[in-house]
């Protein structure tokens, strides 16, 4: 690929791109990472583009995983880049339509966005982007027009009523006070083949977190999944499926309110979830080789959520369920312990 005429900004895209579909395990590198990469590296008037069309790494891996079918299998560190699909391969070839010496990020997304079968394009459709609308602004970026010019059009196209921002909490600056629990790890249940465990409870300003571990007790028949399969569909919204390997994390407060990870919530929406919502915050996996020959590799996975919003007092019952290992099992927490520690944050930051 050193043949490639590429400028500082579409080469950063494109090993961002070559990056996230080696890590994604997939065999190609397709148009729609050549997007993933420009949008993960956006700046300047990039950075404006993405935020007019709401565009953001979270919804951009969403729409990867619907528009694949399937959750990509991540390969350890070190994988070799996969080539690029013949789609990718013409986008990033051919002179820079302001007749520049070296291709931008714009030029590379025009490219990508000059077949409307390719898999950005496919993309963006799922996402309700007009393709049009994009494509027409795309291209005026590749011609590089002034930041007047370019202003003055994103704010012709400009629909929004209010700010896209990304997902309402927790703030990364924010502290949180740890809650005691019975025991720790304590288990929340247990079967023949796997445990499920609490291993922290932790109080913010607006919210509380939660980290869960899963650990095998014996082979799995299906690996676990932390979220429901999203479906992205324009005009409708996301339509989420639930699984059996799919791991249902509910909390049921002592008033009646019930959140749970069974449906999933927009990462990008101009209100605060209401009722209240839980989100994954990040996942992490471990494989453990042991001197057991009944029981040579454990697995374990572990999970942190947020939850909001903050129980106002009484217990807060945490159920857990998993299907595909015959996991079901619940502990209660102190809610009343969880408010104080949340309040006395937000007073402690007023």
């Amino acid at each position: 690929m050193s043949s490639l005429q590429l400028d500082a900004g579409a080469r950063m895209a494109l090993d961002v791109a070559l990056g996230t579909a080696g890590a994604m395990g997939d065999e190609r590198c397709g148009t729609e990472y050549l997007l993933f990469g420009a949008v993960a590296t956006a700046t300047g008037d990039m950075a404006e583009l993405c935020e007019l069309f709401a565009l953001d790494t979270a919804r951009l891996e969403r729409a990867l995983v619907a528009l694949r079918g399937h959750h990509f299998e991540p390969h350890p560190d070190g994988q070799v880049d996969p080539p690029l699909s013949p789609r990718a391969e013409l986008a990033l070839h051919g002179r820079a339509l302001s007749g520049a010496e070296r291709r931008s990020n714009f030029d590379m997304l025009l490219g990508c966005l000059n077949d409307p079968r390719s898999g950005a394009a496919t993309v963006l459709r799922h996402l309700g982007v007009r393709l049009g609308e994009i494509r027409r602004l795309v291209e005026l970026g590749a011609a590089r027009l002034d930041e007047d010019e370019v202003a003055g059009l994103i704010a012709a196209l400009d629909r929004r009523d209010v700010t896209h921002y990304g997902w309402w909490g927790p703030h990364t600056d924010a502290s949180v006070a740890r809650i005691a629990v019975n025991a720790t790890p304590r288990v929340v249940a247990r079967s023949q083949t796997a445990e499920v465990a609490l291993e922290t409870v932790v109080a913010g300003p607006e919210g509380f977190g939660l980290t869960l571990t899963v650990t095998s007790l014996g082979p799995w028949v299906l690996p676990p999944t932390w979220e429901s399969i999203e479906y992205l569909s324009p005009g409708v919204g996301a339509e989420h499926r639930l699984l059996p390997e799919v791991i249902a994390v509910d909390l049921r407060y002592a008033d009646g309110t019930h959140v749970s990870n069974r449906a999933g919530n927009p990462r990008w929406r101009a209100d605060v979830p209401t009722p209240g919502a839980l989100v994954r915050l990040g996942t992490r996996k471990v494989i453990e080789d042991r001197n057991d020959r009944r029981r040579p590799v454990r697995h374990v996975e572990t999970t942190e959520w947020w939850a909001w919003p903050v129980p106002l007092a009484g217990d807060v019952t945490l159920h857990v369920q998993w299907p595909a290992e015959a996991v079901d099992g619940s502990v209660v927490l102190d809610g009343s312990a969880i408010a104080g520690q949340s309040a006395a944050l937000r007073d402690l930051g007023a």
